[in-house]
């Protein structure tokens, strides 16, 4: 197939177009910048970030999408070079993680589990099977840790992540890294401690790394892909983006989107994009004063496992996590519905949204009143689902590209969902096109 454009390489038109301003996109163009190549960026909405969004309501700091990124080296990166390193805010110390289990909020990892599921636990190093083939998530955990751990542990803990079920979402394709470590050492607890004992400084950013494993901004997670959208060239509400007007195309939309653009001039790839599955999901704040809390509000919030009668997945103590997101005397909870378990939820009126969410909340905390709403946010399209066979659709997705020379791809559908993960696929692209338009010079 020919390339998309039959233009030459010039300074006088922009050598790339990226469709999509989510933080994909923008840190293609960060770093196609970087390596002084231009690029413009085409955005279906009035505003960059794609699910990473916050909003100020009412003295309350509320985030619709992610509430944190990992402190992984991209996305340190990243933050350094956009000269936001000052403003990284870490998690309150010594922040808990919670289980709702049999009506009471449990520490992860051990409050959940007997003392049977314990011991199970411990047996992991003396577990001989190993991974055969694409297996689920599912399989792989409770043939390694046992049923127990995978129900009240690893199930929750990637609801939180995908809002997926275990028994459909790819392990190779989930964590490919913990596949390789059994692999290599037969045992995940051996495999740790060998990492333990090998671990040098990793790549990244030339400071020291702060310390805390996620991060967030005085203002939101959505002062980084602001901060981005200054630096870069955007075009808001572009309602039909071409596809082939500039030497390359980089596709940073999300995948249903991604596919009708494609239809026309890749059929085939248009369709592997179209098999991807989306969770739904609501996203409810609410707001309980610290007069009806039994004790003071700690930690990074709770999972609820889909057996505990709840509907809410989980809920995020925000402004116990990260400091001025409420005012004085009140907390922030940021609170999750939906998903694959639920996906109608999308669709359920406002008040009932309401009584659920407040109801499960004061049920959970035991509060003496009734939490009161603040915002909520539907996103029908938020977390593609990784399931079983993922590894080989992304395969058959790459050799579709290379049938388009200067057509890319980047996105959170393909390598990885968190915002770490997307900021590498986005500098990696970003790469591939400079040696693209290298090889077309």
């Amino acid at each position: 197939m020919a390339p998309l454009s039959g233009a030459k390489y010039s300074t006088l038109m922009p050598d790339v177009t990226i469709i999509g301003a989510g933080i994909s996109g923008l840190s293609c163009a960060w770093t196609l910048k970087q390596l002084g190549i231009d690029a413009t960026i085409l955005e279906a909405t009035p505003r960059a970030g794609g699910v990473i969004r916050t909003e100020k309501i009412g003295g309350y700091l509320v985030e619709a999408g992610p509430n944190s990124f990992q402190a992984a080296a991209p996305a340190l990166q990243l933050v350094e070079e956009l000269g936001l390193w000052d403003d990284l805010l870490p998690p309150a110390p010594h922040a808990p993680r919670f289980i709702y289990w049999d009506g009471k909020l449990r520490k992860f990892p051990f409050g959940p589990l007997t003392f049977s599921g314990i011991l199970r636990l411990l047996r992991e190093p003396f577990i001989r099977s190993k991974s055969s083939g694409d297996e689920s998530v599912r399989d792989f955990f409770v043939r390694r840790l046992g049923r127990q751990a995978h129900d009240r542990l690893v199930a929750p803990a990637l609801t939180g992540i995908y809002a997926g079920k275990t028994d459909n979402l790819s392990m190779v394709a989930v964590f490919p890294k913990i596949v390789e470590m059994e692999s290599e050492h037969g045992s995940l607890t051996r495999a740790f401690l060998s990492t333990l004992r090998r671990r040098g400084k990793p790549a990244g950013p030339s400071r020291p790394k702060p310390k805390g494993a996620v991060f967030s901004f005085p203002d939101g997670v959505g002062a980084l892909p602001k901060r981005l959208a200054e630096q870069l060239s955007i075009q808001y509400n572009v309602a039909d983006a071409p596809i082939g007007n500039t030497p390359v195309t980089v596709v940073a939309a999300p995948a249903y989107l991604a596919a009708d653009l494609l239809q026309h001039r890749q059929r085939e790839l248009a369709a592997l994009l179209k098999k991807i599955q989306y969770a739904p999901m609501v996203t409810a704040a609410v707001t309980v004063g610290d007069d009806s809390l039994n004790q003071p509000l700690q930690g990074f919030g709770f999972l609820a496992p889909r057996n505990q009668g709840l509907h809410m997945l989980g809920s995020l103590f925000s402004s116990a996590l990260f400091p001025d997101r409420a005012p004085q005397g009140q907390q922030l909870l940021t609170c999750f519905l939906g998903g694959m378990f639920e996906p109608d939820a999308i669709d359920w009126p406002d008040a009932r949204v309401w009584e659920i969410i407040c109801t499960e909340i004061k049920t959970a905390l035991h509060t003496s009143e009734m939490p009161k709403p603040v915002a909520l946010f539907r996103q029908p399209h938020a977390i593609p689902q990784y399931n079983v066979g993922h590894e080989g659709w992304v395969i058959a997705v790459k050799e579709e590209l290379k049938k388009t020379p200067g057509l890319f791809i980047t996105a959170n559908y393909l390598e990885g969902v968190s915002v770490p993960a997307c900021i590498e696929q986005g500098g990696r692209t970003a790469r591939a096109v400079a040696e693209y338009l290298g090889r077309r010079a």
